[in-house]
Parts: C-alpha cells; sequence; structure tokens
C-alpha cells in the first residue's frame, strides 16, 4: 500500500490544531482547571494535553495559578487563561467619529484616542486618518509592537470577506473599496475588518451574552441599521457576507421616504438615526408645526437626538415620527426572530442610549408582531457593552482570530501546529 506522506501530515497538523483550539477554549473559559480535568472533558490522551498546555503557556496565553486539591496523589497544578500579556487594536469606523482603542485579550481597555470622522475628504482621507489615530494609540500605550497582536475594525456596509473589500457603503459613499489592501500597505500589523453589526455580535459572542446564548442576533440602531447574526456559536456570512442588512428591507413600499440606498420605505429610511432626522427636516419644509423649527435649528443641526429631545418636551410631530420609527423597527425585528428563532435579539447602537423608553417601546412593538409561543421563549436585551459595543466586537475579530491561531501573529508558537 502506498502512504501518501504529505496528505497523512496534513491531516496529523489540522487535527493537532483543533487539539489546540478546543484546549484553549475550554481554559479560557473555565475560572481553573487542571490538566487531568482537561483530559477528562476534552477526551486527549494525558501526553497530548501535556504538549498542547506546554506550549500555550510558553506562548504567554495560559499561566499556571497555584495547586489544586490532592486527592491521594500530588496536588494538580491550576491552569488560567492570561490575556493581560498580549494586546488587539479595536476600530470603530463610524460615519462622525472614529473610535479607536487598545485592548488585552480579556477584552479589558487600555487606552482609547477618538477623533471627528472627515466625511469629506473621501475613502484617501479616511484611511490615513484612521492609520493616524491607531499609530498615535500605539505611541501612548507604550506598549512594545511585538505584543500587538493585531488590529481589528468595525464599518458599515456591506463587505465581502472572501476579497477583502467594501461593496458598498451608502453611509460613506464607497462603492468597491479595497479596505484591506490599503491598510496593509499603510500599516504593518495584521488587520481584519468586518461589517459593524456583524462585529458587535461577535463582541457579544466572545465577552458578552455568548456565555449563556449561542444562537442570538445582535442589531445595530444607530446612524443606520444592521444586523449580526450568531448561529450554533458561529457568525452566519452567507455566499460573501452580506447578511443582516435589515435596515435595507423593506417596511412600507408606498412610503414617500427612501433610504440612503435608494430603497423607498426601508426600515433605515424610517427608523435609523438619519431617517428620523431625514423625515423632520421634509415635515418642517413642507411648513409642519414643530418645535423643531421653532428654536431656530437649521436643518444641519436637526439630528435623532434633537428629535428625541424634542418629542420628550411634548412636540407632537417628534413624537408621531418617532412612535412610528418603533412600529417599523418592531416589524423588522420580528421578520428576524421568525426566519432565525433566536434564543435572543440583542439591541446596540447610538439609538438605544435614548435609555429605557427606547428600548421597552422597540420591545413593545417588537412582541406584538411575534408568534405567541415565542413571546416568553425569545429573549429582547440590551447590549452588554453599551456605547462600547461595537469597539468590543473589535477586538475579537484579532481575539478570535488568536484564539483559532488562524493569525500569523508575534506569538510564534500558536501558529506552528
Amino acid at each position: 500500500m502506498i502512504v501518501d506522506t504529505e496528505y497523512t501530515q496534513k491531516n496529523a497538523s489540522y487535527i493537532n490544531k483543533l487539539n489546540k483550539i478546543q484546549v484553549l477554549e475550554l481554559i479560557r473559559k473555565s475560572d481553573q482547571i487542571s490538566r487531568a480535568e482537561i483530559v477528562k472533558q476534552t477526551k486527549l490522551s494525558a501526553p497530548t494535553v501535556t504538549r498542547i498546555v506546554d506550549n500555550l503557556i510558553n506562548a504567554g496565553l495560559v499561566i499556571m495559578t497555584g495547586e489544586g486539591d490532592s486527592t491521594g496523589g500530588r496536588p494538580p497544578k491550576i491552569l488560567q487563561f492570561d490575556g493581560t500579556d498580549n494586546f488587539v487594536i479595536g476600530v470603530d469606523l463610524g460615519s462622525t467619529s472614529i473610535r479607536v482603542a487598545l485592548s488585552d485579550l480579556n477584552g479589558t481597555f487600555i487606552s482609547e484616542i477618538e477623533s471627528t470622522t472627515n466625511l469629506e475628504g473621501g475613502f484617501e482621507e479616511i484611511i490615513r486618518q484612521s492609520v493616524d489615530l491607531i499609530n498615535k494609540l500605539i505611541l501612548r500605550s507604550k506598549k512594545p509592537i511585538s505584543k500587538i497582536l493585531g488590529i481589528g475594525m468595525a464599518v458599515a456596509g456591506l463587505i465581502d470577506v472572501v476579497e477583502g473589500k467594501v461593496e458598498y457603503s451608502p453611509v460613506f459613499n464607497w462603492k468597491n473599496v479595497h479596505l484591506q489592501e490599503e491598510f496593509n500597505k499603510l500599516i504593518d500589523i495584521p488587520f481584519i475588518f468586518d461589517n459593524v453589526s456583524r462585529v458587535t455580535a461577535l463582541g457579544e459572542l466572545y465577552y458578552g451574552i455568548g456565555k449563556e446564548y449561542k444562537n442570538f442576533i445582535c442589531v445595530n440602531l444607530g446612524y443606520g441599521i444592521g444586523a449580526g447574526i450568531i448561529i450554533n456559536g458561529e457568525p452566519f456570512y452567507g455566499s460573501n457576507g452580506f447578511t443582516g442588512e435589515l435596515g435595507h428591507i423593506i417596511v412600507e413600499r408606498d412610503s414617500k421616504y427612501i433610504g440612503k440606498d435608494g430603497i423607498r420605505g426601508c426600515l433605515e429610511a424610517l427608523s435609523s438615526g438619519y431617517g428620523i432626522a431625514e423625515i423632520a427636516k421634509q415635515n418642517i419644509k413642507a411648513g409642519k408645526q414643530t418645535l423643531l423649527s421653532n428654536n431656530n435649528s437649521t436643518a444641519h443641526e436637526i439630528t435623532a437626538e434633537v428629535i428625541f429631545n424634542a418629542a420628550r418636551h411634548g412636540d407632537q410631530l417628534s413624537q408621531e415620527i418617532i412612535e412610528n420609527s418603533f412600529r417599523y423597527l418592531g416589524q423588522g425585528i420580528d421578520l428576524l426572530i421568525k426566519l432565525f428563532n433566536p434564543d435572543a435579539v440583542v439591541l446596540s447602537g447610538g439609538l438605544t442610549r435614548n435609555g429605557e423608553y427606547y428600548f421597552k417601546k422597540v420591545e413593545e412593538y417588537t412582541i406584538n408582531n411575534m408568534f405567541s409561543p415565542l413571546k416568553e421563549q425569545v429573549k429582547i436585551l440590551p447590549s452588554s457593552f453599551n456605547e462600547d459595543a461595537t469597539l468590543m466586537g473589535a477586538f475579537s475579530l484579532i481575539i478570535s482570530k488568536v484564539l483559532n491561531f488562524e493569525i500569523d501573529s508575534k506569538i510564534l508558537p500558536l501558529v506552528k501546529v
């Protein structure tokens, strides 16, 4: 019999990698654990577990924290995940501001910097601005480059994860821009980016409700609207990575309002931050009576935040616009629930900063549309991280690659499987 040596080696390497992922994940999710317990839970041999654990200790991802209770023999060495000595950078690339932060692998914020997004400068200027902020953050943090494992970025738009490009972003007015290629030219640190809603969901998976649920959807409610879908503990991408574009579904075909994507009556046109502001501006232009026009605000100054404040002060037009936005959101989120049957829906984004009132209204309109059996089963929850939800996701883009040994980082033992 002829043995295909190359195939055998590749197969052994792949199995070794899967074993390492399994062991590291078990250690990370356990507060403390011994080698014997790892053998018991993974069914791997004791020598295999010892080799993998030694490798992880050398890589600086696992530490020994002491000795456990003896059951008659030598006390077991207790192991713990250690994310304090390796770092990642997260970038929240928003239409109004760019936030860049440094975190350790435990998701602990260490340093942060923020700047107003120069939308008028176009694609090249925004990339240059982002890189400048990253470089400033690195200098400020005083962490060695060798300890920064990668940069994760959250971007609004249709992301082609295969080609590494933004296919289309109405918010930035980008079409077919090669974000990966441009960043690789300007910075010598592994760089990964993805859709902002999917990134936010990834942060919840690794550090938030993912500890309790493996099937959930993050709905990002801000300047735009999108959804990040987690199925069986994994992000759902579809064929190209264009999943979760909740804001572009049509909820009112005969509406007079059109989204930035050019779609009449889409959810973003009626319920997003920019949609709410645009509806108000058009009504003011049509001569509707409102506090928004009585306070000498210019069209440029009318934002969703201003409209919510006016609604709190009894402005009827603002109240109607916001109430309608909740009604359409309830339709959209209910659609996701009926399609994917998640355990939970997590609400995040700038609009949720309008407090308990906003959250309860979205929940109310969603539940009104749901199948009766699901009303008690599907949890509608606030983000675990409030305004930091997107940055936690951006960190997780890199952390997930590190934990799955997929990134060619400075931790050389990790890529030698």
